[in-house]
């Protein structure tokens, strides 16, 4: 019949759709097979035929959310010729990522879970998403510090620029209540401009006391 091929893989889709609510809301011990498989509207037995098991279904989740975030919301690939301009398109990005709220766009509430009560799948996420954005990211950095900074310096940069954007995450019941008006949409290219502004006066400042014989390896 034409399209049966297609149907494995719909059906194999359509669970990591239902299971990712699942898991952002509930976490991985506490989430039911049973419920995400009558999300989906498939039998219960598929989550085994197709992942073996809730745990390889939840490592699934992450790929599959981390791969589609960061497909919407990649890093410049291209370095435009104002360093200002790449530095907001790369806060720009981690941003998006961060703050993505949509109904497709559950990592950040993933992973922020996944800091507090790690799973086995941190690792492997880290080693598969995590660490090469990293790195992805320090070459970016390293252009800005210039090339007489050491690599503890770099990641120290790195993980400072990585931080102002992440706050705007973790600390959304504060930031809330304090600024509620962070995460109106209008403000998020003000808080981008904002975030590279800051962190492009830090940078310059790194750099003008690392080629001075100033700078901490």
């Amino acid at each position: 019949m034409p399209g049966t091929a297609a149907l494995p893989d719909t059906t194999r889709q359509a669970l990591l759709d239902a299971a990712a609510p699942v898991f952002a809301e509930q976490g991985l011990q506490l989430a039911r097979v049973r419920d995400i498989a009558a999300r989906a509207g498939v039998n219960l037995a598929a989550i085994n035929y197709h992942f073996g098991g809730k745990e390889q279904l939840y490592v699934e989740v992450l790929r599959d959310q981390a791969r589609r975030l960061i497909g919407r919301h990649p890093l410049p690939a291209a370095a435009p010729p104002d360093p200002a301009a790449l530095l907001r398109e790369v806060v720009r990005s981690l941003l998006g990522r961060f703050l993505a709220a949509d109904e497709h766009a559950l990592l950040p509430r993933l992973l922020v879970r996944e800091m507090l009560n790690p799973t086995p799948a941190l690792d492997l996420m880290i080693d598969e998403v995590s660490r090469p954005q990293f790195m992805q990211l320090s070459a970016v950095v390293s252009g800005f510090l210039g090339p007489k900074a050491g690599p503890e310096q770099l990641r120290r940069a790195v993980f400072s620029l990585l931080a102002q954007c992440l706050f705007y995450l973790v600390a959304q019941p504060l930031v809330r209540r304090i600024a509620p008006q962070s995460y109106e949409p209008e403000e998020f290219e003000r808080l981008a401009a904002h975030i590279a502004a800051f962190s492009l006066a830090g940078l310059q400042a790194q750099r003008a006391q690392i080629e001075g014989g100033r700078g901490h390896a």
